[in-house]
């Protein structure tokens, strides 16, 4: 039994630190190859929605490939995981945000531990946090309900590209992700500041995503 939620947590630690460092690796490259805004935000979308297909298939079977802290709280409310086992989820997850930021600047010879001034304020950007996560979770959610959830990674993946391109915040979308992000100067990096807003609007747009789900989707007397 240990062995196996040793391996669950590593698995969540795991796939939020390949996240973070394709998200900021992303951010490097673009500015290494002077990529225009456009390009940038195109470069780090495809990167991104890539590697979640590639993460949620190969994880899945063996953590359930949460990968997010919202996501992991919501599974909690809806009492498919126990409180127990979410805390350490959340733990490994945070780990191997910071963790990614650290591979990602040493693959680019930057500062191992960095520091952004990118401030993301704005209600707008809290907004498209709002939003982003919501997709996130409502799809989740929805998948697992009518037991498809072989699509979760190439839906999850689509959301996360599209969000990149039409949220006003780039689709953060993830409190871990938001935090491994605050340790480098990548362009795709969140000052302090900005980060608990941020990771506040990921919460609301988690609870809300359940909130609709439950209105949408409510159990049946044999699920109950």
């Amino acid at each position: 039994m240990l062995i196996i939620k040793a391996r669950k947590y590593l698995a969540e630690f795991l796939g939020v630190a390949i996240l973070v460092a394709t998200v900021i690796g992303a951010g490097f490259m673009a500015a290494e190859l002077r990529a225009d805004p456009a390009l940038s935000l195109l470069m780090a979308a495809l990167a991104v929605g890539a590697v979640l297909f590639v993460l949620i298939t190969t994880l899945i079977g063996v953590s359930g490939a949460q990968l997010n802290p919202v996501v992991t709280m919501v599974l909690v409310i809806q009492r498919v995981m126990p409180a127990r086992d979410a805390f350490w989820y959340v733990v490994f997850q945070l780990l191997g945000g910071f963790v990614g930021a650290v591979i990602a600047n040493a693959m680019f010879e930057k500062a191992l531990i960095g520091r952004s001034d990118l401030l993301r304020a704005g209600s707008g950007q809290l907004i498209g946090e709002l939003v982003a996560s919501f997709g996130l979770v409502f799809a989740i959610l929805v998948l697992i309900r009518i037991d498809r959830a072989v699509l979760i990674a190439p839906v999850v993946g689509a959301w996360v590209l599209a969000g990149h391109l039409f949220t006003s915040s780039t689709s953060f979308a993830n409190p871990a992700v938001t935090f491994g992000r605050g340790f480098t100067d990548a362009i795709s990096g969140i000052h302090w500041d900005s980060v608990p807003g941020f990771v506040v609007f990921q919460i609301l747009g988690a609870l809300l995503a359940l909130i609709v789900f439950i209105f949408f989707y409510p159990k049946t007397k044999e699920q109950k």
